[in-house]
């Protein structure tokens, strides 16, 4: 059998054994508390048929999408100014402890304050929540950089293109796409919990109807649909700019993995 049949054989045999351990659950409790798997699977059926699904999935995606963006250009920006200043990287630190240590909570409700319950909320709590980690991994990337390497590409003169390409790149692919996989997943299950408190729509929103009409098949149904959504995105996304940054990183053309054989050859 090969490693990715056995990998997939395992996936699924997880799967089923969660599936059955639910089952057993809901067999000992009312429904109204917890739903089968059969159950959930109906409430499922039920809101994609009546279309809720489909829209508020879209929408509840829309936000997570923003809020991921904006935190990895915002948080990207900051490592790299942070991991190459000693200045910069001390005169942030105590916003980043803040962004760190405050509770996500308290933006929903600041948000709340300032722009009432709409889909602004979502956002900002999603982009404050993500901004932080994505700054410490890049900071730590930059400073974790070869300094031989980087004092011999200044003696030699090597042009900037060319260090962003062959030194500084590699260096941030792993953690760069370590923070992609984290902000997307993150900001999904934030945006969900924001729209529960502050948003007339989206997932969050609807999972805050079903809880007041106690359908608690609904809840469930959500809970699966978000969970399904954010291993959709990993597998669609970070997959293929894994496979990606591999490629680039091995192939013999670029001069090998660890980038020194390029930079040696990018020098006069």
């Amino acid at each position: 059998m090969s490693r990715k049949a056995r990998d997939t054989a395992l996936v699924a045999a997880g799967t089923a054994v969660l599936l059955g351990l639910w089952q057993l659950w809901a067999a000992r409790q009312p429904a109204v508390l917890v739903p089968s798997p059969a159950e959930t699977a109906d409430a499922l059926g039920r809101l994609a048929a009546d279309g809720v699904l489909y829209e508020e999935v879209v929408r509840s995606l829309g936000r997570a999408l923003t809020g991921s963006v904006l935190a990895l250009l915002i948080g990207v920006a900051w490592g790299l100014i942070g991991g190459g200043s000693s200045l910069a990287e001390g005169l942030g630190r105590p916003l980043r402890a803040l962004l760190l240590g405050i509770p996500p909570i308290v933006p929903v409700v600041m948000g709340m304050v300032w722009w009432g319950s709409g889909g602004e909320v979502p956002v900002f709590v999603a982009t404050l929540v993500s901004v932080p980690v994505v700054a410490v991994a890049i900071a730590e990337a930059v400073r974790a950089l070869d300094p031989e390497l980087r004092e011999m590409a200044t003696a030699f003169r090597v042009p900037l293109v060319h260090r962003l390409r062959h030194l500084v790149l590699p260096a941030l692919t792993a953690p760069l796409l370590a923070s992609v996989a984290l902000v997307t997943t993150t900001s999904l299950r934030t945006v969900i919990m924001a729209e529960l408190l502050a948003a007339p729509d989206g997932v969050g929103a609807r999972i805050a109807t079903a809880r007041t009409n106690l359908a608690t098949d609904e809840v469930f149904a959500w809970a699966a649909v978000a969970v399904a959504v954010a291993l959709l995105a990993e597998h669609l996304l970070i997959g293929p700019l894994r496979r990606r940054a591999r490629r680039w990183r091995g192939d013999p053309a670029a001069g090998g993995p660890a980038g020194e054989p390029v930079l040696e050859r990018t020098i006069p």
